[in-house]
């Protein structure tokens, strides 16, 4: 009898985190769309901020972004375009996830993004046509961790 509780209750909790609201979460994590203006600190690694071991207050107000970046187009932030990420260079194997450039020029989603066997970024313009393309593979979205400090800034041609 006092296993049976014991399990029962074991069950109950097991349940109750499961179906907690970070389903609700991912279906309403903010993310960047064409023409928005809401977000700010443009070239910055958004990640300083909007990450676990970030800034509470910038969590609690935008999010926790799993992508993020900023675009450029002739020395300015881009204000139009999208990011991609592929399964394979150059726009090969599969879409992995999609995100729009705003009009401060960046890009960013709360969404959960599956980044194991590495994602190849793509830059593509408001056309939809490639522009630019990573060669090598990435483990993060923390885009401006590297672009912007150890490599070039991620630019249209």
């Amino acid at each position: 009898m006092y296993k049976r509780v014991i399990i029962t209750i074991l069950v109950i909790s097991f349940m109750v985190t499961a179906c907690s609201h970070y389903d609700e979460i991912q279906k309403n994590a903010k993310e960047s769309t064409a023409g928005d203006d809401e977000s700010h600190n443009s070239g910055q690694n958004c990640m300083n901020c909007h990450s676990k071991g970030g800034n509470i207050e910038a969590v609690r107000a935008g999010g926790w972004w799993n992508i993020a970046g900023t675009a450029y187009q002739s020395g300015r932030v881009a204000k139009e375009g999208s990011i991609e990420l592929w399964t394979g260079p150059n726009r090969t194997g599969s879409l992995i996830y999609k995100l729009a450039i705003d009009e401060l020029g960046n890009f960013y989603t709360g969404k959960i993004v599956d980044f194991k066997g590495g994602a190849f970024p793509v830059l593509v313009d408001k056309n939809g046509n490639m522009n630019k393309a990573m060669q090598s593979s990435t483990l993060n979205g923390a885009c401006n961790s590297c672009h912007g400090v150890s490599t070039k800034v991620i630019s249209f041609n």
